[in-house]
């Protein structure tokens, strides 16, 4: 397999066997992720009474995913990266489906889509998204532009105006998508990727609405400082969790989600189940290791029935996706 085909492929797939593997565990703690499942390793179904993915089958995605790919689709049918072009894909996804009336969609995502349907303008409607939704479905941007750090900021800030609009959003989204393009370079490696998610986090944090809120770049440097200073995988992932954070806010898991890379060493399955088994917002952190980790070492770095069971429980293929998305730049 060509070798770009098999970064993209293996982000995308990253990106759905994480957040299928992380789905049982989102929201939990540690402790209580250790005493109901022990180390997950593998998709399982998540309970019934779960907070949000109740009723979901072990190996399907969650809206993490659903998103990604939707920002891949409004790429490919407009072969090129607009805003307009990503909200109308967006708004007709959400209303055909009736997610405004569940829980389904993140909370910077809904309100920013209900303003704008209430008239609210694109480019004042995500004017208070902070959460970490616009770095979990930003991944297409990396690819497709890969090996150029600069553009990819620039197509950050397209897509996450209408619903993430503040500079702690972007920040973080450009951290993961310029990740993601540097993994695409002849000589990338772990810390090449960890260079590429610094500048996107400090490029990105200059764009948008200012929000008064500790800077994705100090946590990066944080995270990496304690993931150096821990004495084990276990407590460095009790660091992170701690001290940088694993909730819905942007600026907490997409700094724990760099530190773990760092810890796993950007090996995809390790840093998925490290992310995993650390509690949060577990689906979407997992989602964004597996995707950065995928991109760097290609799709043959999972093991292919998790690739098998996440395109056949989810009727996608992510390999065709891939595919289109490389024949589009940015």
């Amino acid at each position: 397999m060509d070798i770009e085909l098999s970064k993209a492929y293996g982000c995308l797939a990253g990106v759905a066997i994480g957040d299928a593997m992380g789905s049982p565990t989102t929201f939990m703690s540690p402790e209580e992720i250790r005493e109901k499942y022990g180390f997950v390793r593998n998709f399982i179904k998540p309970p019934k009474e779960h907070l949000i993915h109740g009723g979901l089958k072990a190996g399907q995605v969650t809206d993490d995913t659903e998103m990604t790919l939707l920002v891949a689709h409004s790429i490919i049918s407009c072969e090129k990266i607009d805003t307009e072009c990503y909200v109308k894909h967006l708004l007709r996804w959400v209303l055909e489906r009736g997610l405004l009336e569940t829980d389904y969609l993140g909370p910077s995502t809904r309100s920013a889509l209900l303003q704008i349907i209430q008239g609210v303008s694109i480019e004042k409607s995500g004017m208070f998204g902070t959460t970490n939704g616009a770095a979990a479905k930003i991944s297409p941007i990396g690819i497709v532009n890969r090996r150029n750090l600069e553009k990819t900021v620039n197509d950050v800030y397209k897509i996450c105006l209408p619903t993430h609009g503040t500079n702690i959003a972007i920040s973080a989204a450009a951290a993961v998508a310029c990740a993601i393009s540097a993994a695409f370079n002849d000589d990338s490696d772990v810390n090449g990727l960890l260079d590429a998610a610094i500048y996107g986090a400090k490029e990105g944090y200059k764009l948008g609405f200012r929000y008064p809120s500790a800077p994705v770049v100090k946590r990066i440097e944080l995270a990496l400082r304690l993931i150096e200073e821990a004495k084990n995988e276990e407590d460095a992932c009790r660091l992170l969790y701690e001290y940088v954070g694993m909730g819905v806010a942007a600026n907490e898991s997409i700094p724990s989600a760099i530190g773990i890379i760092k810890l796993a060493n950007g090996d995809p399955i390790k840093a998925i189940t490290l992310a995993v088994n650390c509690g949060g917002d577990s689906d979407t952190i997992a989602s964004i290791v597996g995707g950065i980790c995928g991109a760097l070492q290609g799709i043959d770095a999972f093991p292919k029935h998790y690739v098998e069971v996440v395109e056949e429980i989810n009727g996608i293929n992510l390999r065709e996706v891939a595919e289109k998305l490389l024949t589009v730049r940015g």
